[in-house]
């Protein structure tokens, strides 16, 4: 059975609802891997809906969308960042987001957005590209490091107080 063809296009306005479908399951994802560090937002799709409203606006922004023929199967949220004294790096693109809808996943998608966000981070100007991924997932490490993306930091958390 052939497969649908795979496309990866930027997001507009209309994709305002898909997007906030997807942050939002994104966060949810995350809250599932630790929900005491990640937190979806008050709001939820509504929240990300506006958030990304605000997002395509911004000339700094790369907004894209994947689809497996007429179906969205993913995004990616790419956005060039200033140089953080505090996070003791330079200027340069950061991943923010990359999502594949869990019933298409394994099928090149996340390989795809990833490769769509490189050239969108090229595109605004970076000569590298950074990203976060939960400790808890090995998938998206694997798809990261075999991408040739290097761990450079670890993140580590305690609760205090009762």
């Amino acid at each position: 059975m052939n497969q649908p063809p795979l496309t990866v296009r930027p997001a507009t306005d209309a994709d305002l609802p898909l997007l906030a479908r997807f942050g939002f399951a994104l966060a949810q994802l995350h809250v599932g891997f630790d929900g005491e560090r990640f937190a979806v937002p008050p709001g939820g799709e509504g929240a990300y809906a506006a958030f990304f409203q605000a997002e395509l606006k911004r000339p700094e922004v790369v907004l894209l969308i994947a689809e497996a023929g007429s179906q969205p199967v993913g995004y990616a949220f790419v956005r060039m960042e200033p140089m953080s004294l505090v996070e003791i790096r330079r200027a340069g693109a950061w991943l923010h987001d990359i999502y594949v809808d869990p019933e298409a996943r394994s099928g090149g998608i996340g390989r795809r957005l990833l490769e769509a966000a490189k050239e969108a981070a090229l595109a605004l100007g970076s000569s590298s590209l950074m990203l976060s991924a939960s400790s808890q997932n090995a998938a998206a490490r694997q798809l990261f490091e075999r991408a040739g993306l290097r761990p450079t930091m670890v993140e580590m958390r305690i609760e205090l107080g009762a």
